[in-house]
């Protein structure tokens, strides 16, 4: 391996290991809200330091409380799989960078190899985005109702 490569290799090590320590450590994910609960109340909690943005009763709105962490299961969900699915794109991405390193090279040119990469990357975001965006804003959206609901 070259510099570049390790370079490379590295950087996107610290990324991965930033967004698995948010996402697991601090229960981050992408629609940047979070619920806690105490058995009467559910305080909502925004943010990656999970500041406390408002509550919500559960006698009062079991419906709106349990669609909300519905909707926050959904994205996590959603994004432990993107998570995963970067993983495994990682070594695509990296052979089609470094065209020495690429496998196959006899059998698969590099331009195809470096199209076959993209096309995978694109059909993953194209089927994957439009719903990801929905979890996301129906997140935001209960978290309106149910802020607005408590005040």
């Amino acid at each position: 391996m070259n510099k570049k490569m390790i370079t490379f290799t590295s950087v996107y090590a610290l990324i991965m290991a930033a967004l698995l320590v948010l996402t697991f450590l601090y229960d981050w994910n992408p629609s940047g809200y979070s619920f806690e609960g105490d058995g009467s109340t559910v305080s909502i909690k925004q943010g990656v330091t999970g500041e406390e943005v408002g509550q919500a009763d559960l006698a009062e709105d079991t419906s709106g409380i349990l669609l909300f962490q519905a909707a926050i299961q959904d994205v996590k969900a959603h994004w432990q799989q993107d998570l995963i699915v970067i993983s495994l794109l990682f070594p695509l991405i990296l052979f089609s960078l470094f065209k020495e390193a690429q496998p196959f090279k006899e059998i698969l040119p590099h331009k195809w190899f470096v199209t076959m990469t993209i096309a995978i990357i694109v059909i993953y975001a194209v089927a994957t985005l439009p719903s990801y965006i929905g979890e996301i804003q129906s997140v935001h959206d209960r978290a309106e109702v149910l802020l607005n609901d408590g005040t």
